[in-house]
């Protein structure tokens, strides 16, 4: 299978409007932790602010998702964070919007995520929580090298209580 056409470059406060579509739609948000639903007016440029000022301080690194080879001229499509605990481990976050699911992007998207994140010493392993029910999360991250390591119950804040997980793990190192 041909790998689908994307780019990944760091997301941009032009992207809120693309992102507050995306995450607006309550089958991307609700498997997620963090996003809210309904998703909160202006919530995108809120959050791609607070991406940026965690990624200048190196606590996280974030990645959107563009639709096409060239991130100057394609759209959003998902976004993929990494945010780092300082002590060598990177939790993996992801979002991709619902018309492209079913097409290998969000592991392709994944995988170029996982290339990037080797350039990182820091970085000795990433970590991945998925809802227990998402079956196609977690075939994103097992295709990918992952390992499942067990579940658990993980608090997901924007849903307001603890949800159980399937926890993953990848050593880089």
């Amino acid at each position: 299978m041909t790998p689908p056409l994307l780019s990944l470059r760091p997301p941009r406060p032009r992207d809120a409007a693309a992102l507050q579509a995306l995450v607006s739609d309550p089958e991307v948000a609700l498997p997620t932790a963090a996003i809210p639903h309904p998703y909160p007016p202006n919530g995108a440029a809120a959050h791609l602010a607070d991406l940026a000022r965690r990624g200048a301080t190196g606590q996280e690194i974030a990645f959107a998702i563009i639709d096409g080879p060239d991130p100057e001229t394609g759209s959003l499509i998902g976004m993929a964070t990494l945010r780092l605990d300082g002590k060598g481990a990177a939790a993996l976050g992801y979002v991709l919007g619902r018309a492209w699911w079913g097409r290998g992007v969000m592991s392709e998207a994944v995988r170029r995520v996982l290339v990037l994140a080797r350039d990182h010493p820091e970085i000795a392993r990433i970590e991945a929580d998925v809802m227990a029910p998402n079956s196609r999360s977690a075939a994103v991250l097992t295709r990918l090298g992952f390992t499942e390591t067990g579940r658990a119950r993980a608090d997901f804040p924007a849903r307001g209580r603890e949800v159980e997980v399937r926890q993953f793990l990848l050593n880089l190192r």
